[in-house]
């Protein structure tokens, strides 16, 4: 083939001005690089491949051979002046000219605009699509190609811009320069693809619909090639000229196999099903859910399980055996897990972390990553922590064996075969977030499980609706669990999923509970669940409507030797009252548990939680002790308490916090036992404005000015009142339902008091606001990776919205170390500054205090792993208030903060909700 003299071999494509070995790596040699890896992704993937080629009704090698293609035009917009002259010795030397071009626009778009442009000869649209003889009509030829060269183009993250180009093609790309992108693409199409396009292009309606869909998963492959394929390691430089199918084959191909293994992507062989207690071999007899978890028929293609069923009932290892079930049987090849917070997410990596293995064959060791913003940190921790247990024998931990590679950064961390994260790093899979199609070329082969459902707002709902949707029509499974959910919040996350898959809106009929609610391209099912025998329970609910009421009831069960745990709606709340008993009780019988303290305090202070209240804690460890908390304890982590009380909250997190109460069988004394628990019948108790019929607007605002803001909605908290009053406790399973609809449900949404009307409308709005914003913020799947709707929208991850509220600020913690400003933390200098974070909202804190000196100011953030982007730092100086420090809040005024290990951080002058 000429292409060994092709002058397109002019041109640059990577450089350095330093090290050794070749100064510059040839553009077409980038180019086959990043084609190669993403050949070997394709190959290690071929249940993808050929699902999609399915889809599109093509032969799967074709496809490939046509994605292989596209990803070797990808960088076609670095032959442009504006790039080439970034080095213009480089310009010089290969091709003996200058240009007064800038890089005013990035070579990706130019690449885009080059290869869809309407003018000009040759048109290269025209020569990849084999149209160079006018056979197609130009404009439906380019409408339908469109998606597909956006895909290519977005290998750095984003699609193209399609507005604002400075300056027309001609000034970057000057007939030669042109004629030699056309000459580059004829040839590597021909190289790959053959003819051209796998598609019979004459036939628009059908593809018009189809391209765009799997243009977002074209893109997230054109992502990962490009990351893998730019990576010298794997790919060092080559400057000498030879034929491209040479480079292919002597040096992109074995480059690539090696590049692929090494990274932990390609999919790994799922072992066979043999049964829950292969998996889990503790459990000795399944709990209801779990037997039908291992019995239910399942299908090959896409589905989705909403499972329902209280604390206690094995969701996790159903949700587990679902999904193995399906990676047995070709239908996945693995598994994300999506949760609420970080806390939630590293609990769930440690359960996760010890069965994993079990999920996989020989062969390749499949990957476990941890995804969240703190994850590096949270593993290195935990393993300082085991070696410390272990000193002699350290196991080597799923964390350790996950490819450093795959681990560098969360935005691969979906690429997995097995990821345990926040639910915020999947929904960024569906909005107009950089690096967003890799996210959903991660996902699309997963089996998504999003636990704790019921926790999201009317905001995450809308997102998590539209990634079921993505999901569902990207070939992907989900399971969805929860302890039970508004029966409208049901439907909209099933329908949602139905919708990408093409079926009818499904009707949902059963109230039963628990429940699985089950559907595929074959229809709905509904499957009740029996309940567990010891899940059953009546669970006492005293109200109370004094601290005296509540003093009370704490000392009755610390007096009696028992653990107790008081909920309360806001940190400073929680400050309150946690003051009160440490003065009463001592300090070393109170325990302060909420989010305002850094993350290295944070962290040490779950760990002893767990330890005094968690599942292994014995009578003496537990015995007589408080913790006073807000919130965080509600969520995926394992306590136990033998009392409780909450301050008034909606309904579905008073069932949520009733999980940690009484939940692993004691003897009378506390200690754990088999069998049933032997302690008094358990009790919560409700602190709450009494809910009758003739209240006002500040009913509860009054008696909780604090939480006011926290929960909008004070209409449903009236009903949640009135429901707890009529009643006086609760009945699990039987009452579940029950509960949530006498709260949530259309039909007593009238009985709300006429006094709280404006208050309850105006949450209401904000809930159909959020929502709105949601549609508004989520990337639409059939428009493609080509959306001039959403053209602006594109930002960075960091900046795109998962949840909604006010706008928060992250602070880290500094001390004075001479001249220098240090961590507020101590230990690991690679993790000091994280630990000495904590996150606020910014109307309390948004820029630093204008008296700190610069010159140290900025030698700390260079000390940061991050360079201190997106934070504040503040200093604390010891003084007689405690250490204290000074900031600007969010209307530009000088505010002054005290922290400490005990209480967290707290706002002088004034309390905060």
């Amino acid at each position: 083939m000429s292409s060994s003299h092709g002058s397109y071999f002019r041109y640059w494509g990577k450089a350095r001005t330093e090290g050794e070995g070749p100064r510059y790596h040839m553009l077409p040699y980038h180019c086959l690089d990043v084609a190669a890896a993403g050949d070997e992704l394709l190959r290690a993937q071929p249940s993808l491949v050929a699902g999609v080629a399915e889809f599109l009704g093509v032969e799967a090698d074709a496809l490939r051979r046509w994605l292989v293609a596209l990803l070797a035009a990808h960088d076609v917009g670095k032959l442009g002046d504006g790039f080439q002259n970034l080095r213009p010795d480089l310009l010089a030397e290969l091709q003996g000219r200058t240009s007064s071009a800038g890089y005013d626009e990035r070579h990706d778009t130019l690449g885009f605009r080059l290869l869809t442009a309407k003018d000009g000869s040759p048109r290269p649209l025209d020569v990849l699509a084999g149209n160079e003889a006018g056979r197609l009509d130009p404009e439906d030829l380019r409408e339908l190609l469109l998606p597909w060269l956006a895909a290519s183009a977005g290998h750095h993250g984003r699609p193209p811009a399609l507005r604002g180009w400075p300056k027309p093609l001609s000034h970057q790309f000057p007939p030669a320069v042109r004629a030699d992108a056309a000459a580059f693409v004829r040839d590597v199409f021909s190289l790959f693809s053959g003819d051209g396009v796998p598609f019979d292009l004459t036939d628009y309606d059908r593809y018009r619909r189809a391209f765009p869909r799997v243009s977002w998963l074209a893109a997230g492959l054109a992502v990962a090639a490009d990351w893998i394929g730019s990576n010298e390691a794997w790919f060092p430089y080559v400057d000498e000229p030879m034929p491209l199918e040479d480079y292919w084959r002597n040096h992109a191909l074995p480059q690539a196999r090696t590049a692929v293994a090494e990274s932990g992507v390609p999919a790994v062989q799922p072992s066979a099903w043999k049964g829950l207690r292969s998996l889990f071999p503790a459990i000795e007899v399944p709990t209801p859910l779990q037997g039908f978890a291992e019995r239910l028929e399942l299908s090959d293609y896409p589905q989705v399980f909403v499972v329902e069923e209280v604390t206690g009932g094995g969701k996790t290892e159903a949700a587990l055996a679902l999904a193995h079930r399906l990676m047995a049987r070709g239908a996945a090849d693995g598994v994300y897990f999506a949760l609420p917070t970080m806390a939630t997410a590293n609990a769930m990596h440690r359960r996760v972390e010890k069965m994993f293995r079990g999920l996989f064959g020989d062969g390749p060791e499949a990957s476990l990553v941890l995804a969240h913003s703190a994850s590096r940190m949270a593993l290195d921790l935990e393993e300082k922590n085991r070696a410390s247990r272990a000193p002699d024998g350290a196991e080597e931990t799923a964390s350790r064996q996950c490819a450093d590679w795959l681990a560098d950064s969360r935005k691969k961390a979906l690429l997995a075969q097995v990821g345990v994260g926040t639910i915020d790093q999947a929904l960024l899979a569906v909005l107009a977030a950089r690096h967003q199609s890799l996210r959903l070329f991660g996902l699309c082969r997963k089996v998504l499980v999003v636990d704790e459902v019921h926790a999201c707002d009317a905001y995450v709902n809308q997102l998590l609706c539209t990634l079921l949707r993505f999901h569902a029509a990207l070939g992907g499974s989900a399971v969805l669990l929860s302890a039970t959910l508004p029966a409208r919040t049901r439907a909209e996350l099933v329908r949602a999923f139905g919708d990408g898959l093409g079926v009818d809106r499904p009707i949902l009929r059963d109230t039963a509970y628990p429940l699985v609610t089950y559907l595929t391209a074959e229809g709905l099912r509904e499957h009740p669940i029996e309940a567990r025998p010891n899940a059953r329970r009546r669970v006492a609910v005293p109200l109370l409507h004094s601290e005296e009421d509540v003093a009370s009831m704490l000392s009755r069960v610390l007096e009696a030797g028992g653990c107790a745990c008081w909920v309360r709606n806001t940190v400073d709340d929680a400050l309150e009252a946690y003051r009160a008993w440490a003065e009463r009780l001592g300090e070393d019988r109170v325990t302060l548990f909420h989010a305002r303290f850094t993350l290295g305090d944070r962290l040490a202070r779950e760990s002893e939680v767990l330890r005094v209240f968690g599942p292994e804690s014995s009578a003496a460890e537990r015995g007589g002790r408080l913790l006073i908390a807000t919130q965080v304890v509600e969520q995926s982590l394992d306590l136990d308490f033998d009392g409780m009380i909450s301050d008034l909250a909606p309904i579905d997190l008073l069932i949520q916090r009733t999980g940690r109460l009484k939940r692993h069988a004691r003897d009378a004394a506390g200690n754990r036992v088999e069998g049933r628990d032997r302690r008094s019948p358990p009790e919560l108790g409700v602190f709450l404005p009494e809910p009758t019929a003739e209240v006002d607007a500040r009913w509860f605002s009054g008696a909780f000015p604090r939480a006011a803001w926290v929960y909008e909605n004070h209409g449903q908290l009236w009903l949640t009142a009135r429901w707890l009053r009529e009643r006086l406790g609760f009945s699990t399973p039987e009452d579940a339902r029950n509960m949530i609809e006498a709260v949530y449900g259309s039909d007593v949404q009238d009985d709300i008091p006429p006094g709280l009307a404006t208050r309850t409308l105006r949450a209401e709005g904000s809930g159909k606001a959020k929502s709105a914003q949601g549609r508004l913020n989520s990337l639409n799947l059939d428009a493609g990776y080509f959306d001039p709707a959403k053209d602006a929208q594109w930002q960075d991850d960091a900046y795109a919205p998962t949840r909604l509220g006010d706008p928060t600020t992250t602070v880290r913690l500094a001390r004075r170390e001479g001249a220098r400003l240090g961590p507020w933390a101590s230990g690991d200098p690679r993790h000091a500054w994280q630990l000495s974070q904590l996150t606020v909202r910014r109307t309390r804190i948004s820029a630093e205090a204008a008296n700190l000196p610069e010159e140290a100011l900025s030698a700390a953030r260079e000390s940061m792993p991050d360079r201190g982007k997106h934070c504040v730092v503040v200093v604390l100086e010891e003084t007689s208030d405690g250490h204290v420090g000074s900031a600007v809040d969010g209307n530009g005024r000088s505010v002054r903060v005290r922290y400490d290990a005990r209480f967290g951080l707290q706002y002088l002058g004034g309390d905060t909700p």
